[in-house]
């Protein structure tokens, strides 16, 4: 609390310029602009492109500061139970606690209190604890949002109100500088994993304007709003994998992957071993499945079994017959779990093989039986980026690199890798059943980079699996 509270007073002015060098009296250019505009348009341009850099170098590489989250602060009833019922959200921001208390009968929510007597920086206390969670911050001119930048690494979470005013006031600020605060901001908590901030939006054009900001986004949002389209529109948007509804564990902003293709070259019977089903509370539709694989270095794309077994198992649209004990499962924010790990309330990542689109979506039971075991091996060929010595050090070609991967998977025919024959036979177009697969089938595959600690994506000098 003392940290958020030392936040309260205004920061100084971002205004560095020398005394007497004020907006008023800039010196005018030919053509009625400032004799620093174009170096000033200049400067920010290559400043920008440095910042999306950076920031798609970091979202690369920390999967975690990918996460998004959306929160909902409505004075209507029926617009928070539109958003709990559609799964957009799972905490609500209320302006008084009695507000709060009354709404608590419409479900099971996370209740936070914003203090509306104030309209400079508004501390957000969690309903139930009292607790600090975070502070509101007007982003209404450069000044202001400059002082917000500077609480980067500072505040943990700072939300940006970019609107003039509270609830009552109906003053909108402009479209561009709705947006240029949060490309400022995106830039500046960017830069920093202890710190976040979050965008107040109140349509959900606006809502998916700040996750796209600067191609990064800000790692959540604020919907202001009492109308039930906008929390539906907005709904719609995120269901396509645009971005998540917060959860209790960790809420993923579930980019599109890039999916290949690889040759089978060896199948064979291992034996018998702890295989684990993964039942999920959603249904996956034909085509989705969950990657898994034996070696971090690229997973398979296992099918879920929506798909009929010829009148012999009815389809179970939620499952997928994942594999051994010691198989690595995608999970949101770019990491891998162990299927041992698995259990209810987790999160994995459901793949369109067609796509690359992807969706989280929460374990409901974890199931594990003893099996017999079949060991797929397969390639995929890369290319690979060679450096040259040429004047720019930049790429001058590309060679060739064959990727060697394996998966286990039960010895069952509803067991189904997302691939084809290569004889083309096949009566379930674009999926492969381990009981007919054989060298020379195709399966879809997701190649990665770098070793994996504790599910993290790692630099190691050195590493080999086989």
């Amino acid at each position: 609390m003392a940290r958020v509270a030392s936040a309260i007073a205004p920061p100084p002015r971002c205004d560095r310029r020398p005394r007497g060098a004020g907006v008023g009296r800039a010196s005018v250019a030919p053509g009625g602009g400032t004799a620093s505009a174009s170096r000033h348009r200049a400067s920010s341009s290559r400043r920008r492109r440095r910042d999306v850099m950076i920031l798609r170098a970091a979202a690369a590489n920390d999967g975690a500061r990918a996460a998004k989250e959306v929160w909902i602060e409505t004075r209507d009833a029926q617009t928070l139970l539109a958003a709990l019922e559609s799964g957009l959200v799972t905490t609500a921001l209320f302006r008084d606690a009695e507000t709060a208390q009354s709404r608590a009968k419409l479900g099971r929510f996370r209740a936070l209190v914003a203090d509306p007597s104030t309209r400079g920086v508004v501390v957000v206390t969690d309903a139930a604890s009292d607790d600090a969670v975070a502070i509101i911050c007007p982003t209404r001119d450069a000044d202001e949002c400059a002082a917000v930048a500077r609480l980067s690494g500072v505040e943990p979470l700072v939300i940006a109100d970019p609107y003039s005013g509270g609830d009552d006031d109906e003053e909108e600020m402009g479209d561009g500088w709705k947006v240029i605060p949060w490309e400022n901001l995106v830039a500046a908590y960017g830069a920093t994993p202890h710190s976040r901030v979050f965008a107040v939006a109140r349509t959900a054009a606006d809502a998916v304007a700040a996750f796209e900001a600067l191609e990064v986004g800000v790692d959540g949002v604020v919907l202001r709003t009492d109308d039930v389209g906008e929390v539906r529109e907005l709904s719609a948007h995120v269901g396509g994998g645009d971005a998540q509804p917060s959860s209790a564990s960790a809420s993923a902003n579930s980019a599109q992957l890039s999916l290949t293709r690889a040759v089978v070259t060896k199948v064979a019977v291992v034996g018998s071993g702890d295989r684990v089903c993964v039942d999920c509370v959603a249904a996956f539709a034909p085509g989705e499945g969950l990657l898994v694989g034996s070696f971090a270095r690229g997973l398979f794309l296992v099918h879920s079994e929506c798909l009929d077994a010829e009148g012999y198992v009815n389809a179970r649209p939620f499952r997928v017959n994942a594999g051994p004990l010691c198989s690595y499962v995608a999970t949101p924010g770019g990491k891998t779990a162990y299927l041992r790990r698995l259990a209810a309330g987790d999160e994995v990542l459901c793949v369109d093989g067609a796509s690359g689109a992807t969706r989280v979506v929460t374990v409901g039971r974890v199931k594990v039986e003893r099996r017999q075991l079949v060991m797929v091996e397969a390639e995929a060929v890369v290319a690979e980026k060679k450096k040259g010595d040429d004047d720019d050090g930049g790429v001058v070609g590309t060679s060739e690199k064959v990727v060697s991967l394996a998966c286990m998977a039960q010895n069952a025919e509803t067991v189904r890798f997302v691939g084809d024959r290569a004889s083309g036979d096949d009566e379930d177009d674009g999926v492969v059943s381990v009981s007919v697969i054989e060298p020379g089938d195709e399966v879809v595959v997701c190649l990665l980079e770098g070793a994996r600690h504790t599910g993290i994506k790692i630099e190691e000098q050195a590493w080999h699996e086989r």
